[in-house]
């Protein structure tokens, strides 16, 4: 009986330590990740996100265009946009055949020296200084139910403003800030409520990154101050006063004042009214005049 037993003591414990064996990687620590794996989790640099997008832009435009689609890409342009669901604010910019130039209220103006103008079958790209302009006959929807005849897409850095665009230059029209004040409005109520001296005025306001919008006023005793709000009005992160030499390029010009009677015009003044796309009454712009 015992000559029996043994051989089969002996199979269950090669059995066993068989078994434990096998379970040893399962136990093991697993590796770190290399230094590859951390670099593809790494966000794109601004750089690579606008070779990425300029790529697709050119792609889309198609091969090489014929003389009758050139003839559509010559000339001066000018082309806008307005607060998008990104968060970017307005624009504007000019194509001219020796400069180009791209203008964002309250954040300043760039530009450069158009390159050639690249011409293909669905549109035309053109290189000027930082900025990748890509222009393209189709129909655009602007305020007013009308339309222009181009779309219009600008690069820089790192960001794709989209908007529409329209052959020539018109000197008198200039876009401020206050153009895309509808979409402003939640976010200018909330601010104007935190004013302590009113009737306080919106000497400028725009988008900034990840939904907020900031509001400048300027309160009926002088005080000056920024709101950081968010885009809906909903919730007010910072009231705070300004400086009389922190000022931002194109404040104050022109002012806003929601709802009331006009306002008296001072000299050197203008006032209009601001009106919401269905043509309804939003307040007053003062702007300057001379």
């Amino acid at each position: 009986m015992r000559t029996g037993f043994r051989p089969l003591r002996r199979i269950g414990a090669a059995l066993a330590l068989a078994g434990a064996l096998a379970l040893l990687p399962a136990c093991q620590p697993q590796q770190p990740s290399g230094s590859g794996d951390e670099a593809s989790s790494t966000a794109p640099t601004d750089e690579e996100r606008e070779a990425q997008m300029a790529a697709q832009q050119l792609a889309a435009l198609g091969g090489p265009a014929n003389a009758e689609t050139q003839a559509l890409y010559q000339g001066d342009f000018q082309a806008s946009g307005s607060l998008d669901a990104n968060g970017e604010g307005a624009w504007e910019l000019r194509l001219l055949n020796d400069y180009a130039q791209l203008s964002r209220p309250g954040l300043g103006e760039d530009g450069g020296v158009p390159g050639p103008r690249d011409f293909h079958e669905k549109g035309m790209r053109v290189v000027a200084g930082p900025l990748t302009i890509t222009i393209q006959a189709q129909t655009c929807p602007i305020s007013n139910g009308q339309n222009f005849d181009y779309t219009a897409h600008v690069l820089f850095e790192g960001v794709d403003y989209e908007g529409c665009a329209r052959r020539g230059v018109s000197e008198g029209d200039s876009s401020t800030w206050a153009s895309v004040l509808p979409d402003l409005i939640p976010a200018i109520d909330a601010c104007l409520a935190r004013a302590s001296a009113k009737p306080a005025r919106v000497t400028i306001a725009s988008a900034l990154d990840e939904g907020q919008v900031s509001v400048r006023l300027r309160e009926a005793d002088g005080d000056r101050r920024e709101c950081i709000v968010t885009a809906d009005g909903a919730t007010v992160s910072a009231y705070e006063s300004l400086s009389d030499v922190d000022r931002r390029n194109g404040e104050s010009d022109p002012e806003f004042q929601r709802g009331g009677s006009a306002p008296a015009a001072r000299h050197c003044q203008a006032v209009t009214e601001a009106k919401s796309a269905s043509g309804a009454s939003l307040g007053w712009l003062i702007s300057r005049s001379c």
